[in-house]
């Protein structure tokens, strides 16, 4: 007994020593020798050449690649007459800049396109035919994408039919208008919560996985808040199940943490949202809807679009299926909130569908990252197409280091202990570039 524990403690004792080490090197601070500060214009470098050959299409008749640089410049001399950017210094400006300029520039071109808002016309669409008799979930495998948003079909289980029904009997563009703002205004929210400020959680919405949910009307935005809402009230983890399953699955948080009473709240009310919406649905509907489910995954290999950003498409099932619990068992090996941050990662991989929407769900994990500067630039590599799971990659370098505080004056929680900060948490006005600090420890020295 003694021999395996002494080798038990051998082992924890070396990942500790490997966490350390890897919150050294994302720590970046090796590559400021001497107190030169190459990381800023290392990173502007690398965020245009990863985004250059992305940005495509013409705004107002000019190449979107051809306004970044002015917008830059005038966004950084904005940057420049408030306090974040005097602190932050001509090329941190221009660095974040640029990012969100880049950001508003894919926007403006995904908002070019013409099929706006398809999943909430999938949603009132399906609603609609389940008010009329008809079904709302696939009776059969397709081999081709539906002819339109109202012929495609529902995914979501029955309580949340008579809510759509409803909207479909109300005039479209009111109600259009009111699910976009109302999932803006989950994401300002969802970003509030996680401890960032109200101009960086503006600034935030422009980030293309966050806009093309409200392009796409999906409930992306709303599923993120019940996740990023779970540090205060742990029951919204449950009923973000009510969606989609993989937003269940950070709920097994609370199991990890012990907060019995989030599971009990939130399985409660899970269970009422069920029973009263039972009369209108009815048992067999959520039979349907199962076997909805099945039909659609039959129908993805006909039609690989429908995988989206997923590893589904390209592993078997069995592997898929292996990979996801290897992940969200990794991730219940961590306690507290780098534990639910890492749930996040795994519920993007364990998406059989994955859009780009779904990466909204790396954010706090990437928040972890100790210096500001690596979290800009991972936002701005990682914002365009494939390049969008360098956020899940990067989130869980992040969360598998130590824990340190965010250091620098780039960073957006900059002051706090990382996301979902801790109100007992030492909070300074501003906090010196290289001086970070680690979580628990006491604050420097005036």
């Amino acid at each position: 007994m003694t021999r395996i524990d002494g080798a038990t403690t051998a082992l924890l004792s070396r990942l500790a020593a490997v966490r350390r080490w890897l919150a050294r090197l994302l720590g970046l601070r090796w590559a400021s020798p001497e107190g030169l500060d190459l990381i800023i214009p290392v990173a502007i470098v690398m965020v245009v050449l990863a985004s250059l050959g992305q940005i495509g299409g013409t705004i107002g008749g000019f190449p979107a690649w051809l306004l970044w640089p002015p917008l830059t410049a005038v966004g950084a001399l904005g940057l420049r007459l408030r306090p974040f950017g005097r602190e932050s210094g001509w090329l941190g400006s221009v660095l974040v800049a640029g990012i969100v300029v880049l950001w508003v520039l894919d926007d403006i071109l995904h908002w070019g396109v013409t099929n706006h808002l398809y999943d909430l016309n999938v949603y009132l669409g399906s609603s609609a035919r389940w008010l009329d008799g008809g079904q709302p979930y696939m009776t059969a495998p397709i081999s081709s994408w539906p002819a339109s948003a109202q012929s495609d079909y529902f995914l979501y289980p029955p309580p949340l039919l008579p809510v759509f029904g409803l909207l479909s009997r109300l005039p479209n563009p009111p109600v259009a208008a009111g699910w976009t703002l109302a999932m803006a205004a989950c994401a300002y929210k969802a970003f509030r919560f996680l401890g960032l400020s109200r101009a960086a959680s503006l600034a935030m919405l422009a980030f293309p996985p966050v806009t093309i949910g409200f392009e796409s009307g999906n409930v992306a935005s709303l599923t993120f808040l019940l996740f990023a809402a779970s540090v205060r009230a742990g029951g919204t983890l449950v009923v973000d199940g009510l969606f989609k399953a993989q937003s269940g699955v950070p709920a097994l948080w609370l199991i990890r943490e012990g907060r019995w009473r989030g599971i009990l709240a939130g399985s409660a009310c899970l269970g009422a949202i069920v029973l009263v919406t039972l009369p209108l649905v009815g048992l067999n509907s959520w039979a349907d809807w199962w076997r909805g489910l099945d039909y659609r995954a039959a129908s993805q290999a006909a039609v690989p679009a429908m995988f989206g950003y997923s590893y589904a498409a390209w592993l078997s099932g069995a592997a898929y299926v292996i990979l996801s619990a290897a992940l969200v068992g990794l991730a219940l090996l961590l306690r507290g909130r780098a534990g639910l941050a890492a749930l996040g990662l795994a519920s993007i991989f364990a998406s059989p569908a994955l859009w780009a929407h779904g990466f909204v769900f790396a954010v706090p994990a990437l928040l972890m990252l100790e210096n500001g500067t690596a979290v800009w630039l991972m936002l701005g590599v990682s914002a365009v197409g494939q390049n969008m799971w360098l956020l899940f990659y990067v989130g869980w370098l992040s969360v598998l280091a130590a824990r340190r505080r965010p250091s620098g004056r780039l960073h957006p929680l900059a002051g706090t202990d990382g996301p979902w900060p801790s109100p007992a948490a030492f909070r300074p006005r501003r906090q010196s570039a290289g001086q970070p600090f680690r979580v628990g420890s006491p604050p420097p020295a005036p």
